[in-house]
């Protein structure tokens, strides 16, 4: 039997699956300020930020599920000053971001949108193609090791992926090593000795900016980065000296610093596959996340903390009615 209940929903953001119900009013786009006194719950959307003053006008947020894994874009401490809970849904979007990490690292290693823009600048009707005779050289898999820079969810799938078609796979994380998990680098020591390093960590007040120029620097010349994580966690204007000076030899970004601006300066490098945040975008994982954070809103109605971020600092629990 569905549950009937008199809340609003916001869904914020464009792409939602329609997978949705009728159990609750359910309405896609930007509230108005003059709106926001009415929502119950709301999937929230990075181009939406939460921030205190937008929240504490909110007087009737519940639940705020967060649609992926990351939730900079919400202060959750005002969240919890409030008493809204803060949700997300880290389960639905491992297996795809794990496969565009391994995809970018595949394609930078074997310099596949390098070589596919040279072939198609260089042609010329009718003419030998001289990018067959003067195409730049790779690595094999077997030669090169890669760090994980965050080892959760999505950094151990990677890792599996990695390690099954060849990749030697080192990690480093916050807490030290994981059990079970061989491989394990202080950050120090895993940029100094691996080829290639990718990005995989959520973004906060300790990770943002943890690879700047001194970090860029301990890499070997001419080392790869791959960053499926969140861009600010990389200083985006030291990235870019060290791929100009050649201290780095390429780098494949789904993610960036103040997107979804992307600076001329990537722009015009040619080492660099640029990629639009599209880590989490399949038709399956899609699918997935809109189930989740909407389960995530419908526990909360039910008075149950699901996929939280701040349980302890729920106060709101309804049970079966609007407050």
């Amino acid at each position: 039997m569905k549950m009937k209940t008199p809340y609003r929903c916001q869904v914020v953001g464009p792409g939602w699956s329609d997978d949705l119900s009728d159990d609750v009013t359910w309405v896609r786009g930007e509230p108005r300020p003059e709106e926001w006194k009415e929502i119950h719950g709301m999937i929230a959307h990075p181009g939406y930020p939460l921030g205190r003053t937008r929240l504490e006008q909110m007087t009737q947020l519940l639940v705020i599920a967060t649609y992926g894994t990351g939730y900079d874009y919400v202060d959750v401490k005002a969240a919890s000053d409030l008493g809204i809970l803060v949700t997300h849904t880290p389960d639905a979007v491992v297996g795809a971001t794990a496969e565009l990490g391994l995809t970018l690292t595949l394609a930078l290693l074997r310099h596949v949108v390098q070589h596919d823009t040279r072939i198609r600048v260089a042609n010329r009707s009718g003419a030998a193609n001289p990018v067959f005779s003067d195409s730049q050289p790779a690595h094999d898999i077997q030669s090169q090791v890669v760090g994980l820079v965050g080892y959760g969810r999505v950094g151990q799938r990677l890792g599996s992926l990695l390690r099954a078609v060849g990749f030697a796979v080192r990690y480093t994380r916050p807490h030290g090593p994981l059990d079970g998990h061989l491989g394990y680098l202080p950050l120090a020591e895993l940029l100094a000795s691996v080829d290639i390093v990718i990005m995989a960590t959520p973004l906060n007040a300790k990770t943002f900016h943890l690879i700047g120029a001194s970090a860029l620097s301990k890499m070997k010349p001419g080392g790869l980065l791959v960053n499926i994580g969140r861009g600010a966690t990389v200083d985006q204007e030291a990235l870019e000296e060290a791929l100009v000076s050649g201290q780095l030899g390429g780098a494949a970004l789904d993610v960036f610093e103040g997107e979804p601006l992307i600076s001329d300066q990537l722009m015009a490098l040619p080492q660099v596959i640029l990629s639009p945040h599209v880590g989490s975008n399949t038709v399956e994982t899609r699918a997935q996340m809109t189930h989740d954070a909407k389960s995530n809103i419908m526990s909360a109605f039910l008075g149950k903390a699901q996929n939280a971020i701040n349980a302890e600092h729920w106060r709101r629990r309804p049970t079966s009615s609007a407050r």
